[in-house]
């Protein structure tokens, strides 16, 4: 049981992170590597993967808790900081951000009406707030069901695009301005900003099932949450490989393509004909099981924090959903023209903050102190 809890929690990491950037971006860093291929990905799973790994870590040492986590820099600086990243990382600018994805995947199979961008965002949107309706599942569905159907669709993407033989383009960048790249669009995912709010609800999730199943050690909790981190990571390790060498060994077709038609290209190129709607499909569950995940934490962010449960959850699900329709009408280019100059500053900024936070945290422990969830902890996090 505690190996199922594990892993379910771990395809829902995975699930939950690789959303729309993580699509676009390792398929533009392979189609631009050339021979410098190997800094490239080594830049990107450093803040790709990396990065993220750090900041699970360093809010599990804080039970999972993102409010106690930001608390260091004091009670009103902490709640605008923490309001400002979900607000980012939800409706202004990740979450819509996956509408636009899909949308440009999906656009050549669109029939009639359901072409026009306004109405597929609006049919978008009321099939996310559908999926979040009901909060409780969330992990649940994304674990279970939605995470195995993405990972086989991805999967067989992949595969098909390694077979036969491929010329590698030789780089036009330095190697300096290549990692460069690698790290900075490991920056573009915006992963970091969502590790602090997907672990508390990986570790909601963790601590009801452990407490159904009557597990109430909690080095044997830590160190579910610890291989669910891992499952996690190496899933996403794997596939952002997979679709950079398959841009790699495509790069010739690719030149030229807009970042967000690459993997239609691409799909064209490896399945034939019907290849784009194939990867439609999968485009279209990757985002929107992230656009779950990022919707849920944003709606119980202003239920529980913002507006203190004085309104219902419902209504907040709402604004939620309103506010990301009405970003996503300015489109990819426009979302990230916004969002990346902020990045290049929020980024290192919470790379130390992470970093001090660890250190603060492990030198406070006693040895036979909790890593991840104290009783008293759980007990908060569960309701």
């Amino acid at each position: 049981m505690r190996n199922r809890i594990a892993i379910t929690s771990g395809l829902a990491l995975f699930a939950m992170f690789f959303g729309a950037g993580n699509i676009i971006y390792p398929l533009e860093l392979g189609a631009h590597a050339g021979d410098h291929f190997p800094y490239v990905i080594s830049a990107f799973l450093i803040s790709g993967i990396g990065l993220p790994l750090l900041g699970l870590f360093a809010t599990g040492l804080y039970h999972g808790n993102y409010w106690e986590f930001f608390n260091r820099l004091g009670k009103f600086p902490a709640f605008l900081l923490i309001t400002f990243l979900v607000l980012f990382i939800g409706p202004l600018f990740a979450t819509p951000r996956t509408e636009t994805v899909t949308y440009h995947t999906l656009q050549p199979f669109l029939p009639g009406v359901f072409s026009n961008p306004f109405v597929f965002s609006g049919m978008y949107c009321l099939l996310i707030f559908a999926l979040t309706y009901r909060d409780n599942r969330v992990v649940d569905v994304i674990g279970r069901f939605l995470s195995p159907i993405k990972l086989s669709l991805f999967f067989i993407l992949i595969i098909a695009g390694l077979i036969g033989s491929h010329e590698i383009l030789t780089s036009k960048q330095s190697i300096s301005s290549s990692f460069k790249m690698g790290l900075l669009d490991g920056y573009s995912t915006m992963d970091l900003l969502a590790t602090f709010f997907f672990c508390t609800v990986v570790c909601k999730n963790i601590m009801a099932k452990t407490q159904l199943q009557g597990i109430t050690c909690n080095r044997e909790i830590t160190k579910i949450f610890l291989w669910s981190c891992l499952i996690g990571g190496c899933l996403l390790s794997i596939v952002y490989i997979g679709f950079m060498l398959v841009a790699l060994y495509h790069a010739a077709d690719l030149q030229g393509v807009d970042t967000a038609q690459m993997i239609v290209t691409i799909a064209n190129l490896v399945l034939g004909k019907f290849g784009s709607l194939f990867v439609g499909v999968c485009v279209a569950f990757a985002c929107i099981v992230t656009a779950i995940a990022l919707t849920d934490v944003t709606t119980d962010f202003l239920y529980e924090k913002m507006f203190r449960q004085k309104i219902s959850r419902l209504f907040c699900l709402i604004i939620t959903i309103a506010t990301t329709y009405a970003m996503s009408i300015i489109g990819f280019t426009g979302i990230m023209k916004i969002a990346l100059p902020i990045l290049e500053v929020l980024y290192p900024g919470l790379i130390v903050f992470c970093i001090i936070n660890i250190v603060f945290k492990i030198f406070a422990m006693k040895k036979n102190d909790n890593l991840i969830i104290p009783k008293d902890a759980a007990k908060a996090i569960v309701k």
